[in-house]
């Protein structure tokens, strides 16, 4: 399996093997140098420049050493032949689009403060701020958790097709949560911002006008999304202003000072610490167009670090994913991946870094095929890591990514902007191949796949769609999922969720998605913080899917939950341990809902089946069902009277585990399996593969699954 992939991923090698041209470039380099290697360039840039007199290949050989970018690396216009671009592997260069920030000087008994003339002078300004690799928290409260909605109301001047174009809110809150905001001024005030919580997304916005004394503050912009309002109950927390700079860790921009004011954690000494603020959003832009693809480019061992998000003026309105994050009102660009690509063939990324990003780090966005991200570490990430393919429905297939592989890939620690970004989304893409890659310390979904809500309709509807030059329009088009034959196999996908949010998936799918596979994944503990943290999710007209021979187990709701859907075949899987049910049906249809057989379900409390799975069309038998402490529960059924009823040849014995308490799901004896005929499979194959250097590098540290396990704890109890 994984020499096949190596195969596939770098057949393209041999188009480098021809005639050939070096340059090189260094950080003591010098742009109007030749490029030798006695007389280096000194950025990227200007060695791409160099790709316009190449006869065949433009070999980049890139010193160790810190390049501070000033603008993005822009393909678009400046590669007519192969290029690759090499670092050193033992010592990556890296390339930050960050400034330094120096110069400390304390200001009180904690806090430190620098001047950053950029910010007097010319308005510079940044949301994200890093102190040796690590993020800062912008200024909070509370610290911990958070506060909740008393009430709300709205009122929409710009009507629109599922809520207002423009209208404002009164939020109601309690009066001593907003004791922070008492005595600012209001220009003070209007630095402060709201972060709401809803069920799978978020909404940000800036205060319009608050009332601390009385309880009331302000919105306006769009207006509030029906399926995930800002209603009573609704958790917030506030962050942005001096007031509630308390903490270690947080830090502060004084817009009208020009200073960055910052509390040392324990340890750090800010007289020797690596200071950056992102100055720019992006690193990459390589886009093509339809008559011409952008093709042929390879970057190998190189750190791409330090990119900015910047929220629009309006905020950010609920989105799913953080699929586009566009601004509220349709005002602003919206989030942006650091590295995006548009109408490109065989891009590379082999053995790179892409650390501390305002947004996702990655996204294939329209026309992208046969691109590869392989043994690449995606880390401290303000979304997620990957997206391919477009959010915006298509009924064009040459707009339509595919083919493209993310592969043996760390992504891990995201979600710190946009709490619900997804490890690797797959939006209206087809074909492409999420493979052994390790996905941990996730807000939200480890990988989703799909982006229609519902069945195929043939009717043309009213939406967003992606025309033949580029540009999102609003227009009539049917609804045909373009998300087929997706593959996401041998994935370690674990620690998702940290009861943030809720209604999601360690694999998510969503819409008809013909031919995609799931397969031989290990999921586990997955935390949301009230319904729906399930191991695999078919939701919303989930067609056609396959879910085999995945171990899935610690799931707050669940190994398996189907929505609704159909024709979909969950079998062979290990489901184990899930807090409050096992697995879980929604929908009674007309049609088969799915296939469920040869599974073993291990639990030790909660549900066995949650649902109607008495009056559902499902295809279930041939099942192993085992509770550690007590029997399996059938609704008002015993497990006797459920066979007859429903599943024939299942049995209810001890499946053999060696451990399954303590996470050894190997097999001490097959005698019970084989009545179901369960096909065992190699676990050993999941993850991330080659150095032992490689592979600790996807452990989680022992910290935070130390926090994850306490968060677990409160979270369970409610």
């Amino acid at each position: 399996m994984k020499n096949a992939w190596l195969i596939a991923i770098f057949a393209s090698v041999s188009l480098y093997t021809s005639a050939q041209k070096t340059v090189y470039v260094s950080p003591s380099g010098n742009d109007s140098w030749t490029g030798e290697q006695h007389k280096p360039f000194k950025s990227l840039h200007r060695a791409l420049e160099e790709n316009q007199k190449c006869p065949d290949t433009l070999f980049i050989q890139v010193a160790s050493g810190d390049y501070l970018l000033d603008k993005p690396l822009d393909l678009s216009a400046k590669v007519t032949c192969p290029v690759v671009v090499r670092g050193n592997k033992d010592n990556m260069p890296r390339f930050l689009g960050a400034i330094r920030i120096q110069q400390w000087e304390k200001c009180g008994d904690r806090m430190y403060r620098a001047y950053i003339p950029e910010v007097k002078l010319y308005g510079y300004s940044f949301e994200q701020f890093f102190v040796n690799g690590k993020r800062a928290q912008l200024a909070r409260t509370p610290d911990k958790d958070w506060f909740y909605v008393k009430g709300y109301e709205e009122y929409p001047y710009v009507s629109g097709v599922r809520s207002a174009n423009y209208a404002t809110q009164k939020i109601k809150l309690d009066k001593q949560d907003l004791s922070s905001l008492s005595g600012l001024s209001a220009e003070e005030l209007s630095d402060v911002r709201f972060r709401f919580y809803h069920k799978w997304d978020i909404t940000q916005k800036e205060v319009a006008y608050a009332c601390p004394d009385s309880g009331f503050v302000y919105f306006h912009g769009g207006g509030m999304k029906p399926w995930n309002p800002i209603s009573q109950g609704s958790r917030y927390i506030m962050y942005g202003y001096k007031a509630a700079l308390d903490k270690p860790g947080e830090w502060f921009l004084d817009k009208s000072e020009g200073y960055v004011y910052y509390i040392p954690r324990e340890g750090e000494d800010l007289s020797v610490a690596e200071c950056f603020a992102p100055t720019l959003h992006q690193w990459i832009i390589a886009k093509g167009n339809r008559e011409t693809l952008l093709k042929d480019i390879r970057f190998e061992n190189l750190s791409f670090q330090y990119a900015a998000y910047s929220m629009p003026k309006f905020g950010n309105e609920p989105m799913q994913a953080a699929a586009t994050v566009e601004a509220a009102g349709g005002v602003g660009e919206g989030e942006k991946a650091a590295v995006e690509l548009e109408y490109v063939k065989n891009i590379c990324f082999v053995n790179c870094e892409m650390l501390h990003t305002g947004g996702y780090a990655v996204w294939l966005k329209t026309a992208c095929s046969d691109n590869v991200i392989d043994h690449c570490y995606l880390a401290d990430l303000g979304a997620g890591g990957v997206k391919i393919g477009s959010p915006w429905y298509i009924n064009d297939s040459t707009l339509v990514c595919k083919r493209n592989v993310v592969n043996n890939s760390i992504v891990t620690h995201a979600g710190s902007e946009l709490p619900c970004g997804v490890g690797v989304a797959v939006f209206h893409a087809s074909d492409n191949r999420i493979t052994h890659n390790e996905i941990s310390d996730l807000r939200y979904s480890g990988v989703s796949v799909g982006w229609v809500w519902g069945y195929n309709n043939s009717d043309a509807v009213w939406t967003n769609v992606l025309m033949k030059d580029g540009t999102v329009d609003f227009a009539q088009t049917p609804l045909i999922s373009q998300a087929v034959r997706n593959l996401v196999a041998y994935n370690h996908i674990h620690h998702i969720g940290w009861g943030e949010l809720s209604d999601m998936g360690a694999v998510y799918t969503l819409g008809e998605s013909h031919g995609t596979r799931i397969v031989h994944n290990m999921i586990h503990d997955v935390l949301s913080y009230d319904y729906g943290g399930w191991g695999l999710y078919t939701d919303e007209g989930s067609t056609g899917v396959e879910m085999s021979s995945n171990l899935v187990y610690r799931c707050k709701s669940g190994g398996f939950h189907q929505h609704y859907g159909k024709e979909n075949k969950i079998e062979n899987n290990i489901f184990a341990f899930g807090h409050y049910y096992q697995v879980q049906y929604t929908r009674v249809e007309d049609h088969q809902s799915f296939s469920f057989k040869h599974n073993i379900i291990l639990q030790d409390k909660g549900e066995t089946l949650a649902g109607p799975w008495e009056n559902g069309k499902i295809d279930m038998d041939y099942n192993l069902y085992w509770h550690l402490n007590g029997s399996p529960q059938f609704g008002k059924h015993s497990f006797s009277e459920w066979k007859k009823l429903k599943e024939r040849h299942s049995v209810e014995m001890d499946p053999g585990f060696k451990d399954a308490v303590n996470d050894d799901f190997r097999f001490a004896s097959k005698k019970a399996v084989r009545k179901i005929h369960f096909k065992p499979f190699d676990l050993t194959e999941v993850g991330v593969y080659g150095s032992s250097e490689w592979k600790e590098k996807a452990r989680m540290p022992e910290e935070s699954l130390e926090l994850f396990r306490e968060i677990a704890k409160v979270r369970l109890k409610k």
